[in-house]
C-alpha cells in the first residue's frame, strides 16, 4: 500500500472514530473529538508530501492517548455483556487498525 492509499484508509478510520465519539461520547471526550477533527483537517489538506502528512497525523494520533484519560479509557457501556461486545467491536477494530498504520 502506498502512502496515498494509507492516508485514504486513515481518513475512513478517523471518520468512523469521530462518528462513534460523537454518538457515544460525553464531555470527558471533547478534547479527543477536537483532535480527531483536527487530524481529519490534516488528512484533507491537498499536499503531495505524504511522508510529512503521515508524521503530522502520527503526532495528533498520539495526543488521543495521553497518560491519563483519552481514548484508551473510552468504551461504550451496555448492561448486557454480548451487546456491549457488539457495540464496542467497531471501535476496537478502528483502534487496532490505526495503531497498525501509525506505529
Amino acid at each position: 500500500m502506498d502512502n496515498k492509499e494509507t492516508i485514504q484508509e486513515m481518513k475512513q478510520l478517523f471518520e468512523g472514530l469521530l462518528a462513534i465519539v460523537q454518538k457515544y461520547g460525553d464531555k470527558n471526550i471533547m478534547n479527543q473529538e477536537s483532535i480527531i477533527k483536527y487530524t481529519l483537517g490534516i488528512i484533507s489538506e491537498d499536499i503531495n508530501d505524504y511522508e510529512s502528512q503521515i508524521i503530522a497525523i502520527q503526532t495528533e494520533y498520539k495526543k488521543l492517548y495521553p497518560a491519563r484519560g483519552g481514548l484508551s479509557e473510552f468504551y461504550i457501556w451496555r448492561d448486557d455483556f454480548e451487546e456491549r461486545l457488539a457495540v464496542n467491536d467497531p471501535l476496537s477494530k478502528i483502534r487496532k487498525r490505526l495503531w497498525e498504520l501509525l506505529q
